[in-house]
């Protein structure tokens, strides 16, 4: 085992022990071929020029010694092939992914280990002990913490773990398997720690759909902010995958040329929808209100009922199908009931026998208190909006009103609504 930190600034010398310089980097080869861990293949040495030479590994060398030994012939240069990282250029002090803690961490050293005859790069160091290897004070801390009964914390991250993105200028490397198979919370608590422009590019990389589910975990101004590192066409993708109400709160927190760009791209079902609820004031009832939500007509059986509720596309798309929503022929709101009325009523009863008339209500006019005193009185999960003609415009789910209200770090623990 050895670790860059100190190997870096070490003496290098020939097969017959001829000094040649000292250790200024370490190359490894991005493309594994299989393997779980990458290979050293070159070193960079630093003699009284001040350009390194990349000097090939043999693979028989030694790390455990204070001077390293090549194996072949110093005169003989690697032929770089464009595939390799530097290790203390491009990974040493880069940004990270910890997907179990869910933050981003900094690279503080890095683990090489020997591995049948040849030294592959195993751990990432992202702890404080790899801070005071790197600052040479690890002995003296260790001495310390051991007079207190204490131990220091080592904390590393196994290389093949993570992928590295080294496209532009974005330093962040990724477990970006892992990272899909997470919950979009969870993605989106990693992601407030980057900047729009590193979260842009990892969006990027991710099908609409997700990339749609992080983004509505995330406050509509870091949102636009990331939209607007993207292309047009991908940001109208992503934005077509929101549910209408988060598209429209992000489309108003964008540039307007941005937003106009992008809002022109979208499907026109799916800009329709979004439009409707731009055009509503932001602090009202009709501002916070999304247009996902499943109707009925009053005069069919629940059987009816059920199977258009398990068939129809709008089902699948609802913020939430708890509620069920009863609406004649020009959509005048009639009533509501639940899912579990449904599930429970008899199949040849009448949705009418199970329908709530009195259902309660808000306007689209009304203030975002008013919708919350509702919701708090009733504990309802959703109130439906309607307009002055009592046509049903829409939904706003306690979820979304309440987090108007809360702290900023307590609006990732609300219950979502599925």
């Amino acid at each position: 085992m050895a670790y860059l930190s100190e190997l870096l600034g070490r003496e290098v010398r020939d097969a017959k022990n001829t000094y040649i310089g000292t250790l200024d980097d370490v190359l490894i080869s991005s493309e594994t071929n299989g393997d779980p861990y990458p290979r050293i293949v070159a070193l960079a040495v630093r003699s009284v020029s001040a350009q390194p030479n990349l000097l090939p590994w043999g693979g028989t060398e030694d790390l455990a010694g204070n001077k390293i030994i090549l194996q072949r012939p110093s005169a003989t240069e690697y032929q770089a092939k464009g595939n390799e990282l530097f290790l203390n250029r491009d990974v040493m002090d880069k940004q990270v992914i910890d997907i179990n803690g869910f933050r981003v961490v900094r690279v503080n050293d890095l683990e090489l280990a020997k591995i049948g005859d040849d030294y592959r790069l195993v751990n990432v160091d992202i702890g404080l002990r790899g801070l005071l290897r790197r600052l040479g004070w690890e002995d003296a801390f260790e001495h310390f913490a051991e007079r207190f009964h204490r131990a220091i914390p080592a904390r590393s991250i196994r290389f093949n773990d993570l992928e590295f993105v080294p496209r532009g200028d974005l330093k962040v490397s990724v477990a970006r398997t892992k990272l899909r198979e997470l919950h979009p919370a969870d993605i989106a608590e990693i992601l407030e720690d980057m900047s729009p422009r590193e979260v842009g590019q990892l969006i990027h990389d991710m099908p609409d759909e997700q990339a749609a589910d992080v983004m509505e975990e995330l406050e509509p101004e870091f949102q636009a902010e990331v939209l607007e590192t993207l292309s047009d066409e991908k940001a109208a993708d992503i934005v077509e995958e929101m549910e209408p109400d988060e598209a429209a709160d992000v489309l108003q927190e964008m540039e307007e040329d941005k937003r106009a760009h992008v809002f022109n791209l979208m499907e026109p079902d799916e800009s329709a929808e979004v439009a409707e609820l731009l055009e509503q004031p932001e602090n009202t009832a009709g501002g916070l209100m999304t247009t996902k939500y499943v109707t009925v007509p009053p005069d069919i059986l629940v059987v009816d009922a059920l199977q258009r509720v398990r068939q129809e596309a709008i089902a699948k798309e609802a913020e939430t199908i708890y509620y069920v929503y009863v609406v004649d022929a020009d959509d005048h709101l009639v009533g509501v009931f639940s899912l579990s009325d449904l599930v429970l009523a008899a199949p040849d009863s009448s949705v009418n026998a199970i329908t709530h008339h009195k259902a309660k209500r808000v306007r689209l006019n009304d203030s975002r208190e008013d919708v919350l005193e509702l919701i708090e009185k009733y504990n309802l999960l959703a109130v439906p909006v309607v307009d002055e003609a009592n046509r049903l415009r829409g939904i706003v789910t306690a979820d979304d009103a309440l987090a108007l209200i809360l702290p900023d770090e307590w609006k990732i623990k609300l219950p979502r609504l599925f």
